[in-house]
């Protein structure tokens, strides 16, 4: 049996620092079920957490010093005073972001040595970056690395987490040059078991949403094509958002439009022929994307996976079709997965353009749906997927250790 990112990071802590850790975090992937490219255009998400994790071993120490050792990456050492950003695209920048983001709002108290290591898949839409983030600021929160402002009772444990799924985001848009929403750090920090949450990213109000009892397995198929072939897509797409948004700015004042999401349908359709081709069926993707969202969170209020899941086969129609963030690999991956037993629903998953897909399965065909999915997209692209059988999850958490 492979060993837990937590076993793999207290063992490596151990080797390379010869001592023991004082502290173990963890924080779990993420899937988004519905929302694809809605959070940063200030709509709607609904999303879970997935028994993946990235883990963090480690304890502060009297030097100024950030020691870092990835079981995926190798070491890093870097002031915790004046993190440098180091290479563009590089893992150091997520790690120095996060003490830089922290320590800008708090105060480093300390240095620190840490180990990490995880088991969610890399550069493939299920939020790595976000999962390493969350377990690292948990480990340096609990240990006193960084100091903590409010206190412990200032804040209930919602409103605490809400602030720190801000500064991450903060961290990845301003010191890693990532133009990425709410949606990642805030769900590995707010997801629950047999939960998905539904996020207003404007308002930043939220609501936990059941799954179904039981509730269907999370499965994520991995089509083995890389994020990379994408570099700088998801910033364009974002681009081309906001051309619509300054249409309308310039229609009716710049007060009346904040957010692509205070646009609606009927609008588009009227200003359709004056709007930028391409960023009108961005537009569109998104604004019908938010009213799946909202028929979702419907559909789980009642326990109706059944309508839950259409609308996670039109999400994937409407990214392929109108947002052009899927891709030959991700929709051959659809297509053998409704062929399957136990299938519910099924879309690309976070950014697009490559990685996995994300399926609500009967719990009870969970290994069968596997099983034919991997033989199916095997014989139309001659590639063995990785596919991984999840539950939902809690969101990060710490524990001292000795």
């Amino acid at each position: 049996m492979a060993r837990t990112p937590e076993l793999q990071a207290v063992e490596l802590f151990r080797e390379t620092f010869g001592a023991a850790p004082e502290f173990l975090a963890r924080a779990p992937g993420r899937v988004e079920l519905l929302g694809n490219h809605t959070d940063y255009n200030g709509g709607f998400v609904l999303a879970v957490a997935i028994d993946r994790y990235s883990a963090v071993a480690g304890r502060s120490v009297s030097s100024r010093r950030g020691r870092v050792r990835s079981s995926a990456f190798g070491d890093d050492n870097f002031s915790v005073d004046d993190p440098e950003r180091g290479a563009s695209g590089s893992w150091e920048r997520y790690v120095r972001g996060v003490v830089w983001s922290l320590g800008e709002r708090s105060g480093v108290r300390a240095g620190f040595e840490a180990a990490l290591a995880g088991n969610v898949p890399l550069g493939a839409g299920l939020s790595s970056s976000a999962s390493l983030q969350a377990s690292l600021a948990t480990f340096l929160l609990a240990s006193g690395v960084i100091a903590d402002p409010d206190g412990p009772d200032s804040l209930s444990a919602d409103e605490t987490r809400m602030v720190l799924a801000r500064s991450l985001q903060r961290s990845e848009n301003e010191f890693v040059g990532v133009a990425s929403g709410l949606l990642d750090q805030f769900t590995v920090l707010f997801g629950r078991t047999g939960e998905s949450l539904m996020l207003d990213c404007r308002s930043l109000a939220f609501e936990r949403l059941p799954l179904g009892h039981p509730p269907p397995a999370i499965v994520v198929c991995d089509s083995k094509t890389s994020r990379r072939l994408a570099d700088g897509m998801y910033n364009r797409r974002r681009a081309e958002c906001e051309t619509v948004v300054a249409h309308f700015r310039r229609l009716r004042g710049p007060e009346s439009v904040g957010w692509l999401r205070d646009v609606s349908l009927d609008d588009l359709a009227a200003e359709w022929d004056a709007l930028d081709p391409v960023g009108r069926l961005r537009a569109r993707h998104v604004l019908t994307e938010n009213l799946r969202v909202l028929d979702g969170a419907a559909a789980l209020r009642l326990g109706d996976l059944a309508t839950f899941g259409r609308l996670m086969n039109a999400s994937h129609a409407s990214s392929r079709d109108d947002f052009a963030n899927s891709s030959p690999a991700l929709d051959a991956l659809i297509e053998s997965a409704e062929r399957s037993p136990g299938f519910l629903g099924g879309k690309l998953s976070g950014a697009g353009w490559a990685g996995c897909t994300v399926n609500l399965v009967s719990i009870d065909s969970a290994d069968a749906f596997a099983s034919s999915v991997s033989s199916a997209f095997s014989r139309l692209t001659g590639t063995t997927p990785d596919v991984h059988v999840c539950r939902s999850a809690d969101g990060a958490g710490v524990m001292p250790l000795g």
